[in-house]
């Protein structure tokens, strides 16, 4: 049984085009490398660490394992040579090099032992070894293991001495690196692949104007910044810091939560976010919604507050704070990796994953679950090939546009590390995806570049990167040229208030499809002032309306399809009691012009009439209905009248008593706004119904 590959993974940013000339596309000699090919790596059975200008690694496990980087920008389907200088120092260790892995379970090595060698294959979890004989050539200090992919060939060399010629070999991966087949303890040093370059996919005429701007200290510190969220209002901020002496589990290699806001003078001092979203265990905010009540969490917590395991939890905003956070219910929910991050969309209807599973492409996908009430997710499904790679995709950000998503790989041609790519959702399939192309430099760097957040407006992007800064990772932001921004959208905000005495409301807020009536996504308001945003695709109708026991629900209607670039539009929702005496106008309730034909666009709210009455059988009653003062008195009067008529008849239908609805038609009589505009005039044609009895 083969123990866990650990892929650490490094390119650095030459830029190649493609041609049969070989380059040298990976060097490492581990003396004065910012970003070394093989990361620093401690754990339970690893000590892996640069000193004295070579790789040092010690491994106390009793199965095969390796420490690899993944080569994105080696075409691995033409000619290649690699090579690295090893020395062991544990008698009767296997040691080596691992090349072309995808997984733990698909991957070659070449090894040696004493004075043998091994070429083995690792193929879906089952080793072969098709050599293993007395090589001649092995030193007792250091030796150079090198293979050179040649046409068809694979050639081995031990300290440049040909020693076995085989068939090219089928490559599941890019993952090279070096390996210990059982306890054992070596040195590396001189890391070199040649070979050709792939070319990186840039979107055309992308050019950043402005350099990428270093958060200031009051976010960023000496210790290590991670995972930023940017509100979609763009005026909040969570992050992650680990290492800080004042996190809950102290300055260890554990990470708590912070949150700055935007005010007159900037960015506030980040304050730790505290119980319950931070414990003694590793912890970070995946997702904010839009109305900035709901955070998508790192792992699960135990009832005492303790961290429980891994996975993913969900706290919500109430008067007294952060609720304790709860598992997120998704159905066959399991990742074979160590690491994790998820996304929740800005409607709340999908959540992004980016974990190891069986289907899995390469060391992790991405892959999306689907709400289907009730707080009950599917099971996650993968993206497909288009996004995910043989090598690994993390921390996904879909935009406000719902279609948009920004991810870090070290799998598609980049310029370092890991680097940070652009698709678009292009059906509702979830699989298809146009090409994913790379959003250049500055964004991305030799280094790691991750952990992506664009807010609503689309203006800005705040990432994390570790080329520079103060600290090992810091949080930066960038205006965005045109190419790759997400789709426009609109910010709507506002407050749930009483209608009678305008106070505020906590609640939930619901928006629909206007034409199909389909639920859109959720939204709730704050607890203490009433206050909402949602965030809303431009080219669609919406309806919306927030619901509370006791109070009759007014729907809303915004018609964003005449938009074109990224608004901010301010709407209040008001609730209206259930009592006497209260009036309430239908906004969603519409005719065919010059007619008492009920648009069908007018049944939802009308059925949410329908049942509020029958939910309420001590409910009577008014209909009023009203017109523009355009055209002849009389006319307009029996037409309110007949439209008033057409209500009443449909509440019938819907099972509510004939004598408990009353009806009179106003005509033009009572104007609520100015008739000499069509902008303005229109809001007079309306019906209304008020509360008789209750």
């Amino acid at each position: 049984m083969i123990r866990s590959l650990l892929i650490f993974f490094i390119v650095y940013g030459f830029s190649f085009s493609e041609s049969k000339a070989q380059q040298k596309l990976y060097v490492e000699t581990f003396e004065q490398s910012a970003e070394p090919l093989l990361r620093e790596v401690k754990d339970q059975y690893n000590m892996g660490q640069i000193k004295g200008g070579r790789y040092h690694w010690e491994y106390s496990g009793t199965v095969p394992h390796a420490i690899t980087y993944y080569c994105n920008r080696l075409n691995s389907k033409r000619d290649f040579t690699y090579e690295v200088r090893l020395k062991s120092f544990m008698t009767g260790s296997e040691y080596g090099l691992v090349w072309g892995g995808k997984s733990p379970q698909n991957a070659h090595y070449f090894l040696i032992k004493g004075r043998k060698y091994s070429i083995c294959t690792i193929n879906n979890g089952q080793v072969q070894c098709e050599v293993n004989q007395k090589a001649g050539k092995v030193r007792v200090d250091y030796n150079v293991l090198r293979i050179t992919k040649d046409n068809q060939s694979i050639r081995y060399y031990i300290n440049d001495n040909l020693v076995y010629t085989g068939q090219a070999l089928d490559l599941t991966g890019k993952a090279f690196g070096i390996a210990l087949w059982g306890a054992g303890s070596l040195q590396a040093d001189d890391f070199i692949i040649t070979g050709t370059g792939l070319p990186v996919n840039l979107v055309k005429e992308l050019e950043y104007v402005e350099p990428p701007v270093h958060m200031s200290t009051a976010i960023n510190s000496p210790y290590e910044e991670m995972t930023p969220v940017i509100t979609p209002n763009g005026k909040g901020i969570y992050f992650s810091r680990r290492f800080d002496p004042g996190n809950k589990g102290g300055a260890r290699d554990l990470q708590d939560v912070y949150f700055s806001s935007l005010g007159e003078n900037g960015w506030s001092e980040a304050q730790n976010l505290g119980a319950p979203i931070n414990n003694s265990g590793p912890n970070a905010v995946f997702s904010v919604s839009p109305d900035g009540n709901t955070l998508l969490l790192m792992n699960t917590y135990a009832p005492d507050g303790n961290q429980k395991g891994m996975g993913l939890s969900i706290s919500h905003r109430t008067a007294k704070g952060w609720t304790m956070p709860e598992d997120v219910k998704m159905r066959s929910f399991y990742n074979k990796s160590f690491y994790n991050e998820y996304f929740l969309s800005n409607d709340g209807k999908e959540i992004l994953l980016a974990v190891n599973r069986d289907d899995t492409h390469g060391s992790r996908d991405l892959y999306v679950s689907f709400s289907e009430g009730n707080g009950i997710w599917s099971a996650p499904k993968n993206l497909g090939s288009n996004i995910n790679s043989p090598g690994t995709e993390l921390s996904p950000f879909l935009a406000a546009d719902g279609k948009t998503l920004y991810f870090s790989s070290n799998g598609h041609p980049g310029y370092g590390r890991n680097d940070i790519f652009m698709s678009r959702r292009l059906d509702d399939s979830w699989v298809n995806w146009s090409q994913p192309t790379n959003l250049g430099e500055p964004i991305n760097s030799p280094g790691t570049d991750a952990y992506y957040s664009v807010p609503a407006a689309g203006d800005y992007a705040y990432y994390v990167s570790n080329d520079g800064g103060i600290g090992r990772n810091d949080i930066y932001k960038i205006a965005l040229p045109t190419p790759v921004k997400p789709e426009p959208v609109v910010l709507v905000y506002g407050k749930v208030l009483n209608s009678k005495t305008s106070d505020p409301i906590s609640t939930g807020i619901t928006y629909h499809d206007f034409k199909s009536d389909r639920e859109i996504g959720v939204a709730q308001s704050d607890p203490q002032v009433g206050y909402y945003e949602i965030v809303l695709p431009i080219n669609q109708v919406y309806s919306f309306f927030a619901e509370k026991r006791g109070f009759y629900s007014v729907q809303d209607r915004l018609d964003l399809s005449g938009i074109t670039s990224y608004q901010e539009i301010e709407r209040n929702l008001y609730l209206t009691p259930i009592e006497a005496g209260q009036t309430v106008k239908m906004n969603n309730v519409l005719f065919y012009q010059s007619k008492a034909q009920l648009i069908p666009t007018s049944y939802p709210e009308l059925d949410k009439l329908a049942r509020m009455m029958k939910e309420n059988p001590m409910v009577k009653i008014q209909l009023e209905g009203h017109t523009d003062n355009v055209g002849d008195r009389f006319k307009n009067r029996k037409l309110s009248e007949e439209r008033v008529d057409a209500v009443k008849q449909y509440l019938i239908k819907r099972g509510v008593e004939q004598e408990r609805i009353n009806g009179i038609g106003y005509g033009g009589s009572k104007p609520i706004a100015d008739n000499s505009k069509e902008l303005t005039r229109r809001l007079n044609r309306r019906v209304e119904f008020k509360i008789l009895e209750y």
